[in-house]
Protein backbone atom coordinates (compact mmCIF):
# COMPACT_ATOMS: atom_id res chain seq x y z
CA UNK A 1 0.00 0.00 0.00
CA UNK A 2 1.20 3.30 -0.66
CA UNK A 3 0.65 6.82 1.22
CA UNK A 4 1.16 9.56 0.04
CA UNK A 5 1.46 13.17 2.30
CA UNK A 6 1.43 16.36 0.77
CA UNK A 7 0.17 20.01 1.66
CA UNK A 8 -0.70 20.87 -1.86
CA UNK A 9 -4.01 18.57 -2.85
CA UNK A 10 -3.19 19.59 -6.60
CA UNK A 11 0.17 17.23 -6.35
CA UNK A 12 -1.91 14.44 -4.84
CA UNK A 13 -3.08 11.67 -6.93
CA UNK A 14 -6.32 10.49 -6.97
CA UNK A 15 -7.56 7.68 -4.78
CA UNK A 16 -7.06 3.67 -5.51
CA UNK A 17 -7.21 0.53 -3.91
CA UNK A 18 -3.42 0.25 -3.35
CA UNK A 19 -3.03 4.46 -3.03
CA UNK A 20 -3.88 6.46 -0.43
CA UNK A 21 -3.73 10.12 -0.60
CA UNK A 22 -3.31 12.70 2.32
CA UNK A 23 -3.39 16.34 2.59
CA UNK A 24 -1.34 17.45 5.36
CA UNK A 25 -1.69 21.23 7.36
CA UNK A 26 -4.71 21.71 5.08
CA UNK A 27 -5.84 25.35 7.05
CA UNK A 28 -9.36 24.43 5.71
CA UNK A 29 -10.20 21.48 7.81
CA UNK A 30 -12.01 20.29 4.79
CA UNK A 31 -11.79 17.27 2.65
CA UNK A 32 -10.82 18.34 -1.12
CA UNK A 33 -11.80 15.60 -3.79
CA UNK A 34 -11.32 12.00 -2.70
CA UNK A 35 -8.04 12.44 -0.40
CA UNK A 36 -7.35 11.88 3.36
CA UNK A 37 -6.86 14.99 5.46
CA UNK A 38 -3.98 15.13 9.09
CA UNK A 39 -2.94 17.86 10.77
CA UNK A 40 -5.60 20.82 9.78
CA UNK A 41 -5.30 22.67 13.18
CA UNK A 42 -1.87 21.89 13.70
CA UNK A 43 -0.20 25.14 12.48
CA UNK A 44 -2.47 27.49 14.27
CA UNK A 45 -1.44 25.59 17.60
CA UNK A 46 2.52 25.70 16.40
CA UNK A 47 1.82 29.54 15.71
CA UNK A 48 0.51 29.72 19.46
CA UNK A 49 4.16 28.92 20.57
CA UNK A 50 5.19 32.59 20.05
CA UNK A 51 8.56 31.88 18.51
CA UNK A 52 10.03 30.31 15.06
CA UNK A 53 10.49 26.95 14.86
CA UNK A 54 13.85 25.18 13.24
CA UNK A 55 13.28 22.85 10.39
CA UNK A 56 14.53 19.89 12.07
CA UNK A 57 11.49 19.78 14.70
CA UNK A 58 9.26 20.56 11.68
CA UNK A 59 9.94 18.46 9.50
CA UNK A 60 10.00 14.98 12.33
CA UNK A 61 6.52 16.75 12.95
CA UNK A 62 5.75 16.82 9.16
CA UNK A 63 7.05 12.78 9.07
CA UNK A 64 5.11 11.68 12.28
CA UNK A 65 2.10 12.93 11.21
CA UNK A 66 2.71 10.75 7.94
CA UNK A 67 3.06 7.83 9.50
CA UNK A 68 0.37 8.30 11.57
CA UNK A 69 -1.83 8.66 8.67
CA UNK A 70 -0.27 5.63 7.09
CA UNK A 71 -0.77 3.63 10.71
CA UNK A 72 -4.46 5.02 10.84
CA UNK A 73 -5.52 4.65 7.14
CA UNK A 74 -3.84 1.39 6.22
CA UNK A 75 -6.19 -1.50 7.99
CA UNK A 76 -4.12 -4.38 8.83
CA UNK A 77 -6.59 -6.67 7.71
CA UNK A 78 -5.69 -6.18 3.83
CA UNK A 79 -2.12 -7.76 4.75
CA UNK A 80 -1.31 -11.26 4.14
CA UNK A 81 -1.64 -12.40 7.57
CA UNK A 82 -4.40 -10.16 8.92
CA UNK A 83 -1.37 -7.97 10.97
CA UNK A 84 1.86 -6.75 8.66
CA UNK A 85 1.63 -4.72 6.40
CA UNK A 86 3.99 -3.35 3.66
CA UNK A 87 4.26 0.24 3.60
CA UNK A 88 5.58 2.79 1.15
CA UNK A 89 5.03 6.31 2.53
CA UNK A 90 6.18 9.12 0.97
CA UNK A 91 6.29 12.59 2.61
CA UNK A 92 7.29 16.01 1.44
CA UNK A 93 10.03 17.88 3.80
CA UNK A 94 10.88 21.20 4.01
CA UNK A 95 15.00 20.41 4.65
CA UNK A 96 14.94 16.47 3.60
CA UNK A 97 18.37 15.84 3.64
CA UNK A 98 18.63 15.91 7.51
CA UNK A 99 15.76 13.06 7.46
CA UNK A 100 17.15 11.24 4.21
CA UNK A 101 20.47 10.40 6.20
CA UNK A 102 18.54 8.74 9.37
CA UNK A 103 16.55 6.87 6.34
CA UNK A 104 16.97 3.32 7.67
CA UNK A 105 16.84 4.18 11.40
CA UNK A 106 13.73 5.88 10.93
CA UNK A 107 12.62 2.51 9.33
CA UNK A 108 13.80 -0.15 11.38
CA UNK A 109 12.79 2.13 14.56
CA UNK A 110 9.17 1.99 12.89
CA UNK A 111 9.49 -1.65 11.84
CA UNK A 112 10.00 -2.54 15.72
CA UNK A 113 7.13 0.39 16.57
CA UNK A 114 5.08 -1.39 14.36
CA UNK A 115 5.51 -5.14 13.34
CA UNK A 116 5.07 -3.40 9.68
CA UNK A 117 7.66 -3.18 6.79
CA UNK A 118 7.96 0.34 6.12
CA UNK A 119 9.85 1.87 3.31
CA UNK A 120 10.19 5.98 3.28
CA UNK A 121 10.15 7.76 0.07
CA UNK A 122 11.54 11.16 1.49
CA UNK A 123 11.47 14.44 -0.88
CA UNK A 124 11.71 18.27 -0.77
CA UNK A 125 9.16 21.42 -1.32
CA UNK A 126 7.30 20.12 1.89
CA UNK A 127 5.44 22.74 4.04
CA UNK A 128 7.79 25.27 6.02
CA UNK A 129 7.47 26.39 9.63
CA UNK A 130 4.94 28.78 10.24
CA UNK A 131 5.46 32.47 11.57
CA UNK A 132 4.43 32.49 14.81
CA UNK A 133 1.49 34.80 16.48
CA UNK A 134 3.55 37.97 17.92
CA UNK A 135 3.11 37.68 21.97
CA UNK A 136 0.19 40.19 23.46
CA UNK A 137 -1.42 39.75 19.85
CA UNK A 138 -4.97 39.06 19.76
CA UNK A 139 -3.92 35.68 20.00
CA UNK A 140 -3.33 33.87 23.22
CA UNK A 141 0.12 32.48 22.77
CA UNK A 142 1.58 29.36 25.12
CA UNK A 143 3.58 31.00 28.42
CA UNK A 144 7.29 29.47 28.08
CA UNK A 145 9.03 31.81 30.27
CA UNK A 146 10.61 29.78 33.37
CA UNK A 147 9.68 26.76 31.52
CA UNK A 148 12.87 24.06 32.28
CA UNK A 149 11.54 20.61 30.79
CA UNK A 150 8.84 19.07 29.02
CA UNK A 151 6.76 15.84 29.96
CA UNK A 152 4.26 14.02 27.59
CA UNK A 153 0.69 14.46 29.12
CA UNK A 154 -1.69 12.00 27.50
CA UNK A 155 -4.61 11.61 30.60
CA UNK A 156 -3.48 8.69 31.70
CA UNK A 157 -2.28 7.45 35.28
CA UNK A 158 1.39 7.62 35.09
CA UNK A 159 1.53 10.64 33.16
CA UNK A 160 -0.73 12.63 35.89
CA UNK A 161 2.14 11.49 38.63
CA UNK A 162 4.75 12.01 36.41
CA UNK A 163 3.73 16.01 36.20
CA UNK A 164 2.97 15.53 40.29
CA UNK A 165 6.04 14.81 40.35
CA UNK A 166 7.77 17.21 38.85
CA UNK A 167 5.69 20.17 39.88
CA UNK A 168 6.32 18.92 43.58
CA UNK A 169 10.43 18.54 42.79
CA UNK A 170 10.41 21.95 42.10
CA UNK A 171 10.32 21.74 37.75
CA UNK A 172 8.11 23.85 35.93
CA UNK A 173 7.45 21.45 32.95
CA UNK A 174 5.40 22.25 29.42
CA UNK A 175 2.77 19.08 28.99
CA UNK A 176 2.85 18.10 26.00
CA UNK A 177 -0.83 16.82 24.89
CA UNK A 178 -1.83 14.73 21.92
CA UNK A 179 -5.39 15.57 22.25
CA UNK A 180 -7.51 12.38 19.79
CA UNK A 181 -11.37 13.01 20.34
CA UNK A 182 -12.40 12.40 23.64
CA UNK A 183 -8.66 12.80 25.65
CA UNK A 184 -9.07 16.28 25.86
CA UNK A 185 -11.41 16.62 28.87
CA UNK A 186 -9.34 14.18 31.11
CA UNK A 187 -6.34 15.94 30.19
CA UNK A 188 -8.07 19.40 31.27
CA UNK A 189 -9.25 17.73 34.61
CA UNK A 190 -6.10 16.73 35.59
CA UNK A 191 -4.09 20.15 34.76
CA UNK A 192 -7.17 21.89 36.47
CA UNK A 193 -6.02 19.51 39.72
CA UNK A 194 -1.98 20.79 39.34
CA UNK A 195 -0.40 22.87 41.40
CA UNK A 196 2.41 24.80 40.56
CA UNK A 197 3.88 26.79 37.92
CA UNK A 198 3.88 24.82 34.10
CA UNK A 199 2.13 25.26 30.66
CA UNK A 200 0.84 23.16 28.20
CA UNK A 201 1.11 22.22 24.64
CA UNK A 202 -1.79 20.48 23.63
CA UNK A 203 -2.30 19.41 19.49
CA UNK A 204 -4.86 17.24 17.60
CA UNK A 205 -3.41 15.27 14.64
CA UNK A 206 -7.12 14.67 13.60
CA UNK A 207 -6.39 11.95 11.02
CA UNK A 208 -9.63 11.76 8.53
CA UNK A 209 -9.47 8.55 6.23
CA UNK A 210 -11.71 9.14 2.97
CA UNK A 211 -14.43 6.13 3.92
CA UNK A 212 -14.66 6.85 7.76
CA UNK A 213 -13.01 3.88 8.59
CA UNK A 214 -9.48 3.64 10.35
CA UNK A 215 -7.13 1.35 11.89
CA UNK A 216 -7.60 1.10 15.51
CA UNK A 217 -4.11 -0.52 16.45
CA UNK A 218 -2.40 2.09 16.41
CA UNK A 219 1.18 0.84 17.03
CA UNK A 220 3.12 4.52 16.19
CA UNK A 221 1.02 7.01 18.25
CA UNK A 222 4.04 7.64 20.86
CA UNK A 223 6.14 8.63 17.70
CA UNK A 224 3.49 11.49 17.30
CA UNK A 225 3.97 12.14 21.01
CA UNK A 226 7.78 12.29 21.01
CA UNK A 227 7.53 14.69 17.60
CA UNK A 228 5.77 17.03 19.38
CA UNK A 229 7.55 16.89 22.43
CA UNK A 230 10.97 18.00 20.36
CA UNK A 231 8.85 20.72 18.55
CA UNK A 232 7.92 22.25 22.14
CA UNK A 233 11.14 21.46 23.41
CA UNK A 234 12.76 23.54 20.65
CA UNK A 235 10.34 26.57 21.75
CA UNK A 236 11.01 26.65 25.24
CA UNK A 237 14.67 26.38 25.19
CA UNK A 238 14.85 29.64 22.68
CA UNK A 239 12.80 31.25 24.73
CA UNK A 240 14.33 30.74 28.30
CA UNK A 241 17.92 29.90 25.91
CA UNK A 242 18.68 26.58 27.59
CA UNK A 243 20.93 24.23 25.58
CA UNK A 244 19.59 20.70 26.19
CA UNK A 245 16.05 20.21 27.00
CA UNK A 246 14.84 16.78 29.66
CA UNK A 247 12.13 15.18 27.88
CA UNK A 248 10.05 13.26 30.40
CA UNK A 249 7.95 9.76 29.48
CA UNK A 250 6.12 8.65 32.58
CA UNK A 251 5.51 4.80 32.43
CA UNK A 252 5.58 2.11 34.83
CA UNK A 253 8.31 -0.33 34.14
CA UNK A 254 6.18 -3.47 33.69
CA UNK A 255 4.19 -1.84 30.65
CA UNK A 256 7.28 -0.06 29.47
CA UNK A 257 8.93 -3.88 29.18
CA UNK A 258 5.37 -5.47 27.77
CA UNK A 259 6.72 -8.42 28.18
CA UNK A 260 4.34 -10.99 25.97
CA UNK A 261 2.50 -12.59 28.70
CA UNK A 262 1.97 -16.28 26.50
CA UNK A 263 4.20 -17.45 23.25
CA UNK A 264 0.98 -15.74 21.13
CA UNK A 265 1.43 -12.38 22.44
CA UNK A 266 5.00 -12.54 20.97
CA UNK A 267 6.08 -9.37 18.43
CA UNK A 268 4.03 -6.58 17.14
CA UNK A 269 0.78 -7.96 19.36
CA UNK A 270 2.36 -6.85 22.15
CA UNK A 271 2.97 -2.76 22.33
CA UNK A 272 6.17 -0.95 22.13
CA UNK A 273 5.25 2.70 22.48
CA UNK A 274 7.32 2.87 25.51
CA UNK A 275 10.16 0.36 25.15
CA UNK A 276 13.94 1.30 26.16
CA UNK A 277 14.53 -0.03 22.88
CA UNK A 278 12.30 2.33 20.77
CA UNK A 279 13.42 5.48 23.52
CA UNK A 280 16.67 4.58 22.94
CA UNK A 281 16.72 3.94 18.70
CA UNK A 282 15.14 7.82 19.06
CA UNK A 283 17.50 9.11 21.27
CA UNK A 284 20.00 8.10 18.50
CA UNK A 285 17.99 9.86 15.92
CA UNK A 286 17.78 13.08 17.63
CA UNK A 287 21.33 12.96 18.55
CA UNK A 288 22.43 12.61 14.94
CA UNK A 289 19.79 15.59 13.78
CA UNK A 290 21.19 17.91 16.38
CA UNK A 291 17.97 17.72 18.14
CA UNK A 292 19.02 18.86 22.33
CA UNK A 293 16.54 16.64 24.33
CA UNK A 294 17.28 14.31 26.63
CA UNK A 295 14.49 11.12 26.60
CA UNK A 296 14.40 10.51 30.39
CA UNK A 297 11.30 7.70 31.44
CA UNK A 298 12.20 7.97 35.53
CA UNK A 299 9.40 5.20 36.03
CA UNK A 300 11.55 2.75 34.34
CA UNK A 301 12.39 0.63 37.47
CA UNK A 302 9.56 1.11 39.16
CA UNK A 303 5.98 -0.57 38.89
CA UNK A 304 2.72 1.35 38.49
CA UNK A 305 1.45 0.19 42.03
CA UNK A 306 5.03 2.13 43.32
CA UNK A 307 4.42 5.09 41.03
CA UNK A 308 1.29 5.53 42.96
CA UNK A 309 2.76 4.86 46.49
CA UNK A 310 5.66 7.08 46.48
CA UNK A 311 3.88 9.51 44.35
CA UNK A 312 5.05 13.16 46.45
CA UNK A 313 2.24 14.67 46.33
CA UNK A 314 -0.95 12.24 47.74
CA UNK A 315 -3.71 14.89 47.66
CA UNK A 316 -3.71 15.74 44.08
CA UNK A 317 -3.24 12.06 42.99
CA UNK A 318 -6.39 10.71 44.81
CA UNK A 319 -8.01 14.38 43.39
CA UNK A 320 -7.17 12.93 39.83
CA UNK A 321 -6.87 9.16 39.92
CA UNK A 322 -10.38 8.16 39.03
CA UNK A 323 -10.50 11.19 36.39
CA UNK A 324 -7.22 9.13 34.40
CA UNK A 325 -7.68 6.58 31.76
CA UNK A 326 -5.40 3.65 31.44
CA UNK A 327 -7.56 1.40 29.38
CA UNK A 328 -6.05 0.21 25.81
CA UNK A 329 -10.13 0.07 24.50
CA UNK A 330 -11.78 2.80 26.04
CA UNK A 331 -12.30 4.32 23.09
CA UNK A 332 -14.65 2.38 21.27
CA UNK A 333 -16.74 2.82 24.08
CA UNK A 334 -15.46 5.79 25.85
CA UNK A 335 -15.79 3.43 28.94
CA UNK A 336 -12.73 1.82 30.50
CA UNK A 337 -12.96 -1.64 29.51
CA UNK A 338 -11.38 -2.71 33.15
CA UNK A 339 -10.19 -6.68 32.03
CA UNK A 340 -7.79 -5.30 29.31
CA UNK A 341 -4.01 -5.47 30.61
CA UNK A 342 -3.44 -1.94 31.18
CA UNK A 343 -6.54 -2.15 32.97
CA UNK A 344 -5.89 -5.01 35.32
CA UNK A 345 -2.08 -3.51 35.65
CA UNK A 346 -4.28 -0.35 36.83
CA UNK A 347 -6.30 -1.84 39.29
CA UNK A 348 -3.77 -3.77 40.75
CA UNK A 349 -1.40 -0.83 41.36
CA UNK A 350 -4.74 0.92 43.10
CA UNK A 351 -5.67 -2.08 45.23
CA UNK A 352 -1.78 -1.71 45.99
CA UNK A 353 -1.92 1.67 46.88
CA UNK A 354 -5.34 0.76 49.85
CA UNK A 355 -7.65 3.62 48.12
CA UNK A 356 -10.84 2.99 46.27
CA UNK A 357 -11.62 4.75 43.21
CA UNK A 358 -14.86 5.77 41.44
CA UNK A 359 -13.66 4.79 37.90
CA UNK A 360 -16.86 2.97 35.83
CA UNK A 361 -15.25 -0.12 34.83
CA UNK A 362 -17.30 -2.20 31.95
CA UNK A 363 -16.28 -5.45 33.55
CA UNK A 364 -16.47 -4.81 37.61
CA UNK A 365 -16.55 -7.92 38.42
CA UNK A 366 -13.26 -9.96 37.14
CA UNK A 367 -14.56 -13.10 38.51
CA UNK A 368 -17.39 -13.14 36.06
CA UNK A 369 -15.25 -12.62 33.47
CA UNK A 370 -13.42 -15.51 33.31
CA UNK A 371 -16.42 -17.06 32.26
CA UNK A 372 -17.24 -15.11 29.30
CA UNK A 373 -15.49 -16.41 26.69
CA UNK A 374 -15.25 -12.91 24.39
CA UNK A 375 -13.77 -11.26 27.02
CA UNK A 376 -11.25 -13.18 28.96
CA UNK A 377 -8.50 -13.52 26.66
CA UNK A 378 -6.15 -10.83 28.23
CA UNK A 379 -7.24 -11.93 31.74
CA UNK A 380 -6.41 -15.73 30.89
CA UNK A 381 -2.69 -14.52 29.65
CA UNK A 382 -2.35 -12.33 32.39
CA UNK A 383 -3.12 -15.59 34.95
CA UNK A 384 -1.07 -17.79 32.93
CA UNK A 385 1.90 -15.93 32.69
CA UNK A 386 1.72 -15.37 36.39
CA UNK A 387 1.77 -19.47 37.04
CA UNK A 388 4.90 -19.67 34.83
CA UNK A 389 6.78 -16.74 36.81
CA UNK A 390 8.59 -18.71 39.60
CA UNK A 391 9.43 -21.64 36.64
CA UNK A 392 10.81 -19.16 33.90
CA UNK A 393 14.02 -17.52 32.86
CA UNK A 394 13.22 -14.16 33.57
CA UNK A 395 15.78 -12.73 31.42
CA UNK A 396 15.06 -14.94 28.16
CA UNK A 397 11.17 -13.73 28.66
CA UNK A 398 12.06 -10.42 29.21
CA UNK A 399 14.12 -9.86 25.93
CA UNK A 400 11.14 -11.55 23.91
CA UNK A 401 9.86 -7.77 23.50
CA UNK A 402 12.67 -6.39 22.10
CA UNK A 403 16.42 -5.78 22.54
CA UNK A 404 17.42 -4.32 26.39
CA UNK A 405 20.92 -3.44 27.56
CA UNK A 406 23.73 -6.09 27.55
CA UNK A 407 24.58 -4.35 31.10
CA UNK A 408 24.13 -7.17 33.82
CA UNK A 409 23.37 -4.36 36.58
CA UNK A 410 20.63 -2.24 34.67
CA UNK A 411 19.13 -5.85 33.17
CA UNK A 412 18.53 -7.03 36.24
CA UNK A 413 16.79 -4.00 37.23
CA UNK A 414 14.55 -4.76 34.43
CA UNK A 415 13.89 -8.37 35.38
CA UNK A 416 13.17 -7.32 39.32
CA UNK A 417 10.71 -4.63 37.74
CA UNK A 418 9.04 -7.03 35.31
CA UNK A 419 8.97 -9.77 38.70
CA UNK A 420 7.57 -6.95 40.99
CA UNK A 421 4.97 -5.27 38.89
CA UNK A 422 3.89 -9.59 37.89
CA UNK A 423 3.71 -10.10 41.67
CA UNK A 424 1.30 -6.81 42.62
CA UNK A 425 -1.50 -8.06 39.51
CA UNK A 426 -1.08 -11.59 41.57
CA UNK A 427 -2.01 -10.05 44.69
CA UNK A 428 -4.53 -8.18 43.37
CA UNK A 429 -6.19 -11.52 41.45
CA UNK A 430 -6.13 -13.40 44.70
CA UNK A 431 -8.06 -10.71 46.29
CA UNK A 432 -10.85 -11.03 43.00
CA UNK A 433 -10.75 -14.57 43.88
CA UNK A 434 -8.89 -15.39 40.90
CA UNK A 435 -5.39 -17.18 41.94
Amino acid sequence: MQVIVSHIPQKLPESSPNIIPVQIYGLDGRKQRNIATIGNSLINSIKRLGVSISPVEFDLMTLALAVTAADTFVKRSRSDDGWTREIKLQVSLCEPSVCLGQKERLEEALHFLSGDLWNLEILSGGYKPPDPYPINSRHKTIDLEGRDCVCLFSGGLDSAIGAIDLIADGKSPLLISHSYKGDKSYQDYIAGKLEGEFSRFSVNANPISIGGQTELTMRTRSLNFLAFAALGASALATVNQLENIELFVPENGLISLNAPLTSRRIGSLSTRTTHPHFLRSMQEIFDAVGIKVLIHNPYQFKTKGEMLLECKNQITLERVVSHTVSCSKWKRKRQQCGKCVPCIIRRAAIFALGITESTPYEHQNLLATVSDRGNRDDLFAIMIAINKLSSSNIGAWISDSGPLTVDPVIKDLYKQVFQRGMQEVDRFLQQEGLL
